[in-house]
């Protein structure tokens, strides 16, 4: 009996054709993960394109926020170099690009200009508004609450004035200015004892920074000041 050929075409016709392998088959993976990556496809599928759809969103995003704070940081450099119309300049900065640091640094400015001008009572107001929407490690905090607390004391709102140098006392770096002026404001307001304190405050902390043989004129002022109040 002649031996059965593989290529006779019964023999062909009888041979089980093996399943084709997809593609997660290829990566080796176990048949459960297969499994259950085929049963839960389209949520996967979902998953995956809402990610991309947030990727590109922060991405588009932040280099819109970029974009903002430069053309800020543009319009802010031309309203500070202006000869003319520089409340103007500076209003529209603040107006366009109020959430940039830019459009912040424009709002106090303005509040330079207010004090300038003799409108104490509008910068304070504008200063209040600034010192509020800044966040409390802002690095332009220390600055609004010294010109807020000094705008207080030109008008006479002493125990304001006081509320916010004790608030820059914390705050470091900035409390020995702080000190001296709550030993000035409670100077003005009468409280001997507490002036007397806050000078002292100041002295101590800036006792290393003068240093032997170095006159300090502000540390003079200072000790001249508290000697007075405790004669």
């Amino acid at each position: 009996m002649a031996e059965q050929s593989a290529f006779d075409r019964k023999n062909i016709e009888l041979q089980t054709l093996a399943p084709p392998m997809g593609l997660l088959e290829h990566f080796n993976l176990p048949p459960a993960v297969i499994k259950f990556i085929r049963r839960n496809q389209r949520a996967i599928w979902t998953a995956v394109t809402c990610v991309v759809i947030l990727i590109v969103a922060a991405s588009a995003y932040t280099s819109y926020r970029q974009y903002r704070i430069e053309k800020a940081a543009s319009a802010l450099d031309a309203a500070l170099i202006a000869t003319q119309d520089k409340r103007q300049l500076l209003d529209k900065v603040a107006q366009e690009y109020g959430s940039t640091p830019s459009g912040v640094w424009a709002q106090i400015e303005l509040g330079f200009l207010d004090e300038k001008e003799g409108q104490g009572v509008k910068a304070i107001t504008r200063f209040e508004e600034i010192n509020a929407a800044l966040a409390a490690k802002s690095l332009l905090k220390p600055l609004v609450l010294s010109k807020l607390g000094a705008l207080y004391e030109n008008e006479k709102q002493f125990e304001k004035a006081l509320v916010l140098y004790g608030e820059l006392a914390g705050r470091q770096g900035f409390a020995p200015d702080a000190y001296r002026a709550m030993g000035r404001v409670n100077e003005q307001l009468g409280k001997t004892a507490e002036a007397a304190a806050m000078y002292g405050k100041y002295l101590e902390l800036t006792a290393v920074q003068g240093g032997e043989g170095k006159a300090d004129p502000v540390r003079e002022m200072v000790q001249s000041r508290l000697n007075q109040l405790k004669k």
